[in-house]
């Protein structure tokens, strides 16, 4: 009878120190969610550490490791620390979206763009890389129209020199 409980013991013991290392992880994760929504990014910086020592690979951790350089101003190793996640996990949307941030915010509108796209194909329902689409598309739109702003003016009717005379131009500037 002893032998017989041992064994089961022995089959069940490990199952119940994953399921335990599961728990304690997800309760790490949160712990640390919630160091980062109070701005303690020492503190948060050090705990994802220790957390990327037992999982290094995981991009949970090096996800949220990102998010602290960014927060800290460490941008360039936030952004590699993005490229290297998008890289090994094609599949999650989250580093994409994130790159895009950064992107977007130093005026990279074309890469921000690229990468908001991606994580829109990784998944197509993420709410957030729609908003920051609608956001980038609207800071692109605002871009183009302080270039046109800037441009001397001229007659709207007068083609460049050189330039073919089109009637679809005129068309097109009429309906403005």
């Amino acid at each position: 009878m002893n032998t017989l409980w041992l064994r089961a013991a022995a089959l069940v013991l490990p199952l119940c120190l994953a399921l335990g290392s599961g728990i304690a992880r997800a309760d790490a994760a949160s712990e640390i969610a919630e160091l980062m929504r109070d701005k303690q990014w020492p503190e948060a910086d050090k705990r994802i550490e220790a957390e990327l020592k037992v999982a290094s690979t995981s991009p949970q951790w090096r996800l949220m490791k990102s998010q602290v350089l960014a927060a800290q101003g460490q941008h360039t190793l936030a952004t590699a620390a993005l490229q290297a996640l998008t890289q090994e996990f094609p599949e999650l949307p989250e580093p994409y979206n994130n790159l895009a941030v950064l992107l977007a915010a130093q005026g990279l509108y074309e890469p921000a763009l690229i990468a908001l796209q991606s994580a829109l194909r990784a998944r197509p329902d993420y709410k957030t890389a729609q908003q920051n689409l609608g956001d980038l598309y609207t800071a692109l739109a605002q871009q183009a129209y302080f270039k046109a702003k800037a441009l001397p003016h001229e007659s709207a009717l007068t083609p460049p020199p050189g330039a073919a005379t089109s009637t679809t131009s005129t068309t097109t500037r009429a309906l403005r």
